[in-house]
């Protein structure tokens, strides 16, 4: 532990020290000196200087004492011994070392309660001085001095309002705004740089105390740079002003954050101004730095009330944000949302790292916060310059015209698929570089694991996986391609592509994309060392398994296979599958999903399937049976028919839906009321439906313009005649509008 107290000065104090002691008569012979490099003279005069110096003497003893009881700890004693090597757990020495810092803090606590009980000796003391009537006439001439020095700001202050610049009406140009908002702030710092001139210059004119020169002098420096600083931020802010500000924000913010910079500026002045008058009164150094660390925690304290309330704020933002446009949320990468709900406790945990070393005084932890923060920051930096150049160079190298984009909507996208992948990969190298360099700045080992075995072994590992997964996804991209073009090559062509060819193709590529994958997780397994022999033994098994517990779904893929190749039914076909009938809207190696007229979906396993009826299977026939009278000319019916059938193959419209000209098979049966004439259409595939309705449309408006009877079901009553005599007479009665005739 005595690495943690003696450090520079005292530690070569010390060494001076050791060999004074074994060079004296009563310690020994002196023989050991001559071992050791006698020290130089200004290093006697150090120690001479550390034994003169109450302070100094009482701080290095107390660090004497310290080292005494961290041996005591660690098991060391006085006994010479040669030194041995132990290697101190991390554990051990957090705890050691939180255990002398304990050791400090109950020491400079005891020495700040004890300024206390030392304040009578205290009143005493300056009842003595001020009995001397030499030291009240310089207590005099200080209090003259320093109540003309603020006489002459206050004069300065006066006069220099008077020429304060302002702002014109309605000037929104930067540059005027910051030449106005700086010459305002000199003019606020004048009578404060006035008060430290004149108060140095009278000091020198009329002497009084040397170290009350030195402590008001130091405290007038506090105030002028602490003046300084709350003009600099009120040219930032103007919170008075809106027109001055330069930074675009509500009023209410701009006093928000003028109320902040106020309280800190504050109390940072209080701090200084109080630390400078206690080392001056000259107190021990243990209740100094008690005192000062007690001061400086409300540093960390402020930061983190502010932080917290800033947090806050920006949550309730986001949240707004996401309200509103939950579409933008969702795009918002995980980086953006870590740093949404975190950054304030990285920011917390930061600014108490920073000011508990600088309480425990830990000069080396506190070089590496700096340093590592700093080096941290300028990698972060330069990252980001990297992906920001990157991104720039690509944009200008495969960028696509406004004009090529507008004509057509699709082709930056198509061409720039894979650009964007090779994008993607550059900015992870770039990210993988910029954090290892930050951990090796931060104190790991980076380049020392990236160049040992294992270190080198993961590496190639890693390369071997982003090749396999690169290669995959190669092998899936160009099945993609070809089916593709198996796909649209066809409709280019104005062909019509087969259902067979667009149910084979995307299961192709399913099949396709299910083994690349599959072969290239067993390669990488394989490069993470995991034996893949047992996975492969398993796959087959469960493969047997498969087989032979699922002999329906293999049935429904084997009719699906023949229904497919032999192109029974196609998509957009009107088919009976079983006892259902209905619009096929999807085939599939399991299933095919029909459609009827209500709108209820049949979806019918193919292992189910023994009949396949197909309404519309290249062509379809329209069948139209035709029912006249008994009394009509049949030979005059047909020619008609004919006619009729004429008619609609010179129509535009229907015309095109017809493929042969009708076709009439003569008188075909005989009904109760009726005699039945058939005739059919070739239509083309779904188009019989319409065509017959049409049909039936003309042939009953021509057989009305020309007297043929439709007929249609009737009964015939017959009263019937006995055996004997007549039928009795039937009465009928017409009721008719001149009355009732019988």
């Amino acid at each position: 532990m005595s690495w943690l107290f003696f450090r520079g000065r005292w530690l070569k104090l010390f060494y001076i020290l050791m060999i004074l002691i074994a060079a004296s008569p009563s310690y020994g012979s002196g023989a050991d000196v001559d071992k050791v490099e006698a020290p130089s003279t200004d290093e006697l005069k150090s120690v001479v200087k550390l034994l003169e110096n109450p302070e100094e003497r009482e701080a290095f003893l107390k660090r004497l004492k310290a080292v005494i009881d961290a041996r005591q700890i660690t098991g060391q004693n006085d006994q010479r011994k040669p030194l041995q090597k132990r290697e101190v757990l991390a554990v051990e020495h957090i705890f050691l070392l939180f255990d002398s810092l304990s050791r400090e803090f109950m020491d400079a606590a005891a020495g700040a309660v004890s300024l206390i009980s030392g304040i009578p000796q205290t009143l005493a003391d300056i009842r003595i001085f001020l009995s001397d009537a030499r030291n009240r006439h310089h207590l005099v001439r200080l209090i003259v001095d320093v109540l003309l020095s603020i006489l002459i700001a206050l004069i300065l202050r006066s006069v220099i309002q008077r020429y304060k610049p302002r702002l014109k009406e309605n000037e929104e140009r930067f540059r005027k705004k910051l030449k106005t908002g700086l010459a305002a702030s000199v003019f606020y710092i004048i009578p404060y740089g006035a008060l430290f001139v004149s108060l140095f210059f009278l000091f020198h004119i009329f002497p009084s105390h040397p170290k009350a020169h030195v402590l008001l002098i130091t405290v007038c420096l506090i105030l002028l740079i602490y003046r300084s600083i709350l003009e600099g931020f009120r040219v930032l802010l103007a919170p008075d002003e809106p027109s001055l500000r330069l930074i675009a924000m509500s009023d209410e913010n701009a006093n928000y954050y003028w109320i902040w910079v106020r309280r800190t500026a504050n109390y940072g002045a209080f701090y200084f101004i109080l630390s400078n008058i206690l080392y001056a009164v000259q107190i021990p150094s243990t209740a100094l730095d008690f005192i000062r660390g007690v001061m400086l925690i409300v540093f960390p304290i402020l930061i983190t009330v502010f932080v917290l309330q800033q947090a806050r704020e920006i949550r309730l933002r986001q949240q707004e944000k996401a309200a509103d446009d939950t579409e933008a949320e969702e795009k918002a990468n995980w980086a953006t949302r870590f740093l949404v709900r975190y950054w304030s406790l990285l920011v917390i945990a930061y600014a108490w790292a920073v000011f508990v070393l600088l309480i425990v005084h830990f000069e080396s932890g506190y070089t590496y916060l700096f340093t590592s923060t700093l080096g941290t920051l300028g990698v972060l930096f330069a990252t980001l310059i990297a992906l920001n150049i990157k991104n720039r160079l690509f944009r200008k190298m495969f960028a696509v015209n406004e004009l090529v984009k507008q004509r057509f909507p699709g082709l930056e996208q198509k061409t720039n698929r894979y650009i964007q992948i090779i994008g993607q990969t550059v900015d992870v190298i770039i990210v993988l570089i910029g954090v290892g360099v930050m951990a090796e700045i931060l104190g790991f080992p980076v380049s020392s694991f990236v160049i040992s075995d294992i270190g080198s072994l993961i590496i190639l590992r890693a390369i071997a996986i982003m090749i396999t997964i690169a290669v995959v996804i190669g092998v899936i991209e160009v099945s993609y391609l070809v089916g593709n073009a198996f796909l649209s090559g066809r409709a280019e062509k104005k062909r019509e592509v087969s259902q067979k060819t667009k149910t084979l193709v995307p299961v192709t590529l399913t099949a396709i994309k299910i083994a690349a994958w599959f072969t290239g997780g067993l390669i990488i397994l394989d490069r993470l060392g995991v034996n893949i022999t047992p996975i492969l033994a398993g796959a087959g098994i469960v493969g047997l398994a498969i087989g032979f517990g699922s002999q329906t779904l293999v049935k429904d893929l084997i009719n699906g296979l023949f229904i497919l190749f032999e192109e029974s039914i196609r998509i957009g076909d009107w088919a009976t599958v079983g006892n259902k009938g209905g619009h096929v809207e999807a085939i599939g190696l399991r299933t095919v999903r029909l459609r009827d007229l209500h709108g209820n979906v049949h979806v019918i396993p193919n292992s189910s399937i023994d009949t396949v009826t197909n309404l519309s299977k290249e062509f379809s026939r329209a069948v139209m049976d035709v029912g006249v009278a008994y009394r009509e000319d049949v030979d005059k019916v047909i020619e008609i028919l004919e006619e009729i059938g004429r008619g609609m193959q010179d129509d535009p419209e229907y015309g095109k839906r017809i493929l042969e000209p009708l076709e009439i098979f003569g008188l075909d049966r005989f009904e109760n009321s009726s005699v039945v004439i058939r005739a059919r259409f070739m239509t083309k595939p779904l188009k019989q439906w319409g065509v017959r309705r049409e049909f039936n449309r003309r042939m009953k408006r021509v057989f009305d313009e020309r007297g043929i009877e439709i007929p249609f079901p009737h009964r015939t009553l017959y009263m019937g005649e006995p055996k004997q005599g007549s039928a009795p007479p039937l009465e009928v009665n017409l009721r008719g509008e001149t009355g009732l005739h019988t």
